[in-house]
């Protein structure tokens, strides 16, 4: 996520009006794309829209024979993390849950006796990476698991089990600092809460409601055609293998869903540009941003940097064999959603080249 930080000093010298050139923007569009994935055969698919206007492009092979298209899906990673924080928000809306509250009476007796700092945190400050947990995915147990078992189903509680013992990273709401467990105990504390699975509060509250019909919870749901396959050299032989069927926590609250690029703009254009998801004192509290400790903002589940006047929301994602980064400039009223199905390509290479090439000249 570093790397989007200085990136982002690029993006913002090079933006001048997209009418002068809207009639080539596909062509444009299609041939960055090209450019970009070389001889690569793993899928790719990029959409950017301005004021409303959107233009979508994808390459590769979506499954290692059939073409990939702008309709394909792919694991999102963190980019996830939006959405647990926007249901979050919207059941404190309901009435459900307080942000502000401890959420020790939402925990189990063994997460509580063995997780550094959990019986004094808030949910907010676990979803703005303001709590002081360890994060289970910086532990070699975790990972020598799931290669012992790449298939294993993991729940949300047996995957925080890696990080019981260890230190508090910090005191609550001391520091930032992103760790990914905060987002497996705020699935926990939501469930809990309300008495349902996380997909199922996701689809109820964000996706039936928004229109994102081609959006769905890894493992605890499943849609026609699936998504693309994901390669990534994990085992460290120098070549890249299809690692689709791993399981390193997929369908998680840290980093659950599959979805589209369409849908993912639907996404954001619903929830900062037409803002029609959350109410205004929520969606305040979506972009109140606190310094991350490096200049830069995080809130809940959502980014935020600022150069030279310009500002840029979003977040960006990966997990084993896919990458994934979203990008919403709010004045310009610019949203650009890019995924790759390799850990090779980086996709905020191709959303600077995309906006660099598509809107500045």
């Amino acid at each position: 996520m570093r790397r989007i930080l200085l990136a982002l000093l690029i993006i913002f010298t090079l933006m001048t009006p997209l009418s002068a050139q809207a009639d080539d923007t596909q062509i444009i569009l299609d041939d960055i794309l090209s450019e970009f994935s070389g001889d690569s055969d793993a899928a790719v698919a990029v959409q950017i829209t301005v004021e409303g206007e959107s233009w979508s492009a994808a390459s590769g092979l979506a499954d290692g024979s059939r073409a990939a298209t702008p309709d394909d899906r792919f694991r999102i990673a963190s980019m996830s993390k939006t959405f647990v924080a926007t249901t979050a928000l919207l059941l404190q809306e309901q009435g459900v849950i307080d942000l502000d509250a401890p959420v020790a009476q939402w925990l189990s007796e063994d997460i509580l006796a063995n997780l550094a700092n959990v019986n004094d945190v808030t949910l907010r400050q676990l979803l703005s990476m303001r709590s002081g947990v360890p994060d289970y995915l910086e532990t070699d147990e975790f990972w020598a698991a799931v290669e012992d078992d790449p298939t294993h189903p993991w729940t949300a509680a047996e995957a925080l089990s890696y990080a019981y013992g260890l230190d508090a990273l910090f005191a609550p709401d001391e520091e930032f600092y992103y760790a990914n467990s905060n987002y497996l105990l705020a699935q926990l504390i939501l469930e809990n809460a309300s008495g349902r699975p996380l997909h199922e509060l996701i689809r109820q509250n964000i996706l039936d409601p928004v229109g994102m019909s081609n959006t769905y919870t890894q493992i605890s749901e499943d849609m026609a055609g699936g998504f693309v396959f994901g390669y990534e050299d994990f085992d460290g032989d120098g070549e890249a293998e299809e690692v689709s069927g791993m399981n390193d926590g997929a369908g998680l609250g840290d980093g659950g869903l599959i979805s589209t690029v369409r849908d993912m703009t639907t996404f954001y254009r619903a929830l900062v540009d037409e803002q029609t998801i959350l109410s205004a004192e929520s969606l305040e509290m979506l972009l109140d941003f606190q310094d991350d400790g490096e200049g830069d903002g995080y809130s809940l589940g959502f980014s935020a940097w600022e150069r030279d006047g310009v500002t840029a929301w979003g977040h960006s994602g990966a997990v084993v064999g896919f990458q994934s980064i979203g990008l919403y400039l709010p004045d310009e009223e610019i949203t650009v959603i890019v995924f790759t199905a390799s850990a090779d390509l980086d996709p905020l290479e191709l959303a600077l080249s995309v906006i660099d090439e598509a809107i500045g000249e």
